[in-house]
């Protein structure tokens, strides 16, 4: 009989500040989705040793690799304003914090 895969927790954070956190979200989708790093790396197009790395907030993998999971895995990253709790789909500078 195969492995069980045990769904990781969701992370306990409100913004992703940093790629252990960005990894955990990964992990959490992956595992409630019941793949297999070999069976979710194969989906994405990313090697096994890659996604591991991205799970646990290794530095160094690509921007590029990370895309390709998060596609994989449906996570579009969204901007949200920081005041609202619906994405900005209209950036516009008066709703841009930044500006």
């Amino acid at each position: 009989m195969a492995k069980q895969i045990v769904p990781s927790l969701i992370p306990d954070a409100l913004t992703i500040a940093d790629p252990v956190v960005l990894g955990g979200f990964i992990r959490a989708k992956r595992t409630a989705l019941k793949l297999r790093l070999e069976d979710c790396a194969a989906l994405c197009g990313v090697g096994i040793n890659t996604l591991s790395r991205i799970e646990n907030g290794n530095a160094n993998c690509t921007l590029g690799a990370t895309f390709k999971v998060l596609k994989g895995l449906g996570m579009p990253l969204v901007f949200a304003d920081a005041n609202h709790d619906n994405p900005t789909t209209d950036i516009h500078p008066i709703n841009d914090p930044w500006v």
